[in-house]
């Protein structure tokens, strides 16, 4: 497996980081590779929560929540061309929340043969998406 990890100080509270990003349709505000995000059933984000997602690099996947530990840790697993597993764990600080993001991906099929090339694109664009999330989360009031 591939794994990407990120780490980035956000100036706001735990509570406050956690309930803005594990809701991903609030990755249509600071992520610009997101053409769709929309949950599946209603309800809050929980285990078991699904979103049918589309990225620009991407073919329509659905991205479900399987770890869910208000306000310390949340995951999401999606299948597809690359199976993804996201991990996100975020600390107090004495400056506000340490995110981590671990970004782990398996490709499947034929699109191991282009993986590499893709590997790469995606640990660019997870680097800049932290300084997007950044801005995002610390701008809410």
């Amino acid at each position: 497996m591939s794994k990407i990890v990120n780490r980035i100080l956000i100036r706001k509270p735990p509570e406050t980081v956690f309930d803005y990003l594990v809701d991903l349709r609030n990755e249509l505000k600071w992520n610009p590779g997101v053409e769709r995000m929309e949950m599946i059933g209603e309800g809050p984000v929980r285990i078991g929560t699904k979103f049918n997602a589309k990225w620009k690099s991407s073919a329509p996947i659905v991205t479900e929540c399987v770890k869910f530990d208000r306000p310390h840790f949340w995951a999401y697993h999606n299948n597809g061309p690359v199976t993804v597993d996201l991990e996100i764990s975020l600390t107090e600080n004495p400056e506000g929340t340490m995110l981590v993001s671990t970004f782990d991906a398996q490709p499947t099929g034929l699109f191991r043969l282009i993986f590499p090339l893709f590997f790469q694109v995606m640990k660019r664009e997870e680097k800049a998406n932290m300084g997007f999330l950044k801005q995002a989360v610390e701008a809410l009031n």
